[in-house]
């Protein structure tokens, strides 16, 4: 099984550069199409199998981190170090997550709202609110998007999609727990 792991592992690896290429420029491949279908379809196989790989088996991590990062532990100072460099990655991407939590929760307006609804003869406000939704779907109506009024600034959380985040996480953790090993490391 551990040769075939590192096998699967070499192969998803080494397809990254690829999958990312026919996805910048899947719109231009034609010819190719049905190829690049393919190839996404084996390569989120292998990812599935592999993610699944990563949360069960303890060998496997070991395998993967040692190849992802390019950092082994050859002794126990950089056994401690490494320690160390995931402490510090964990928690910095834990303050990303936070952040990016509120960010994507917190919602501001401002607006402005015609003479004849005005109250108390104010036309100028500000809207706080704070969304939350487990499931993605089409936001009902509220009453004061009915109201005819003339937006100056709407925020109503993040403007990048979830993959992105994700993607910009992962790419985050890996690049931060590299750069601390190697700053430890001096």
């Amino acid at each position: 099984m551990k040769g075939l792991d590192t096998r699967l592992l070499k192969v998803f690896l080494c397809g990254l550069p690829l999958v990312a290429l026919f996805a910048v420029f899947y719109e231009h491949i034609g010819v190719i199409n049905g190829f690049a279908g393919l190839v996404f379809a084996l390569w989120m196989t292998l990812s599935f199998y592999l993610s699944l790989r990563l949360i069960f088996s303890g060998t496997f991590k070991e395998q993967v981190i040692s190849r992802i990062t390019f950092i082994r532990e050859r002794d126990e100072r950089e056994a401690i170090l490494t320690g160390k460099a995931t402490k510090n990655a964990f928690l910095t991407s834990l303050a990303i997550l936070i952040l990016l939590f509120c960010l994507s929760c917190f919602q501001v307006s401002f607006y402005r709202m015609p003479p004849e609804n005005a109250i108390d003869g104010k036309t100028g406000f500000v809207s706080l609110g704070v969304g939350f939704d487990f499931l993605e779907r089409d936001k009902q109506l509220r009453t004061e998007d009915i109201i005819a009024k003339e937006d100056i600034f709407i925020y109503k959380g993040l403007p990048v999609s979830s993959s992105a985040v994700i993607l910009l996480l992962i790419v985050w953790q890996i690049a931060y727990y590299n750069y601390t090993m190697r700053k430890l490391l001096k």
